[in-house]
């Protein structure tokens, strides 16, 4: 039991470091894409690229907290149902 609890913190941890990456990634492409419009930086090849990565990264994350919400949302219906949720 405390394994358990031991885990779901570390899993979480880690998400919030790997969101925290995301988004420093995001910040770097944006300024980046402002250092572009003004005449230097990366080529647009490369940041197209770091555009789709970002992308990548954050539907990964979006998919992730969907899955709460359906699981969330299976409940409640399988609750109007009559049915026991997990």
């Amino acid at each position: 039991m405390a394994d358990s609890k031991v885990g779901e913190r570390r899993m979480k941890a880690i998400e919030k470091v790997l969101y925290g990456m995301l988004v420093v990634f995001v910040i770097y492409i944006i300024i980046e894409i402002i250092r572009k419009i003004f005449g230097g930086s990366l080529g647009f090849e490369e940041i197209v690229i770091s555009l789709l990565v970002a992308n990548l990264g954050y539907s990964f994350y979006l998919s992730h907290s969907i899955n709460k919400v359906d699981s969330k949302i299976s409940g409640h219906i399988g609750w109007h149902k009559g049915k026991a949720s997990h």
